[in-house]
Order: structure tokens, then sequence, then C-alpha cells
């Protein structure tokens, strides 16, 4: 009889790992961030059918119709949002090397210019194609959020954890914020890397590295601050305005 229990307790067990694995690996839509503003949603969908048949793909924005610079992409099948995650991660649109991941907040978001073949290969495409303009900073958003509010962002300013976010100073006049990323990728994950520019869309000479961790920040402090970069060497400390 206890035997009987205990087999039964095993294949109750089985079964729970079973279906928390079909779930994990049933969503068709992706995540696709660090897009270029100027991506559109057709841009972004004509990118993704390297992948499969797209039926949807959508460009967030914020209130201001504004690129939030990602987007979620839903495929027929969920076979094209695995192939998506594995062969279209690091690939380039529209000059920046984009990343997808699982959409993990499936159905969860809002805000947009989408369209897709659910009425039609059209949408709103309003706010999408801004000829690449990008406020106060040339920046790279791997999180999905808005540009840096309270530094002349128009955008609503995403919460960043304490510790993560750097200020990087002394940054050569050619430094783009993809060779700052790369840079202190040797350290750990960049959520995202910023190069500020003036109005007049020069570069100001310093810019901001958002790690996901915070160990991973003051690493960054220790193994990079006053190492030369670009042909100067970088002031990194923690950034106080975050």
């Amino acid at each position: 009889h206890f035997f009987s229990r205990l087999q039964l307790l095993l294949i109750l067990a089985q079964f729970d790992l079973v279906s928390n694995s079909i779930i994990s690996i049933m969503s068709n839509r992706v995540y696709v961030g660090n897009l270029s503003w100027a991506t559109s949603w057709q841009d972004l969908k004509d990118h993704m059918r390297d992948a499969g048949d797209v039926q949807y793909a959508k460009v967030l924005q914020d209130r201001d119709g504004r690129s939030k610079g990602c987007g979620i992409v839903e495929f027929t099948e969920v076979e094209g949002a695995k192939d998506a995650i594995e062969k279209l991660t690091d690939t380039e649109l529209k000059g920046r090397k984009i990343f997808v991941r699982e959409d993990r907040e499936d159905g969860k978001r809002g805000g947009g210019g989408g369209g897709g073949d659910r009425g039609g290969d059209g949408g709103d495409d309003k706010g999408e194609d801004r000829g690449g303009d990008r406020g106060p900073a040339e920046s790279s958003n791997s999180g999905g959020g808005g540009r840096r509010g309270g530094r002349g962002g128009g955008e609503d300013r995403p919460v960043v954890a304490e510790g993560t976010q750097l200020f990087i100073g002394n940054l050569s006049w050619e430094t783009g914020w993809q060779d700052l990323k790369d840079h202190f990728r040797e350290i750990g994950e960049v959520d995202r890397a910023d190069v500020a520019v003036g109005r007049d869309g020069r570069k100001k000479g310093f810019g901001f590295i958002r790690f996901q961790t915070a160990a991973d920040a003051t690493k960054a402090i220790e193994e990079l601050n006053g190492v030369e970069f670009m042909g100067r060497p970088l002031e990194v400390r923690l950034d106080n305005k975050a």
C-alpha cells in the first residue's frame, strides 16, 4: 500500500514537471529589444519573417507616440518563436543589433503601432518613422524602457535598480553607444548604454551604463576606472542621479 502511494506521488510529480515544461514553451510570442527609433512595425515584421510566418508585429510606444526601442512579435507557430530566439538574436536591423527572447509578459503590454495578418497586412504606424531621432542621447535599451527622463528625455523615467547604473566620463568623441556597451560587456550583462549628445548633435564626452546587477557595476568601477578606452582613461563611478 505504501509503495503504491509512493508511485502515485512520483507520477504526479513527473506530470507536474511535464506540464510546466509544456506551458513554458507554448508561447508563440517574442520580445524584441534594442530597436532603432526609426524601426516601424512593418520593418520589424519583415525582419522576423526569416524565422517563420508572422501573425502580428508591434513596436511599443510611449504616450507621446514615440518608440520605446522594443517590440512584440507573434508567430503563427511556436516553432517560429523558438527559431527567432535562436537565429535572429544579434542580427542587425536598421543599424542596431537586436536581441530576441520569450515574451514573459504575454498579452499584458499596451501601447504601440502594430500590424499583422489579423485583418490584412496593415496597422497603425503613427509615430514610427522618426528618421533615427534619438533625442538627448545615443542609446541602446535592452530592457524595453524609455529614454532617460530628467536629462532631456521626454519619456517616463525607467525604474533603475539601486547600484546598477554607472556614469562614464572622459569618453573620446568617436565613442558610440555600441562601443561603450561592448567594452563594458567584458564585466557582465549590460541592460543599457547611453552616450550623451547635445542639441547640436555633438557628443558631450560622457555616458551611462546600466548593468543587470549591482555586483557587476561595482566590478566595473574596480576594473575599468582609469583604464584607457579609445585613447582616453575612463572615469567610472556610480550614477548618483539614477
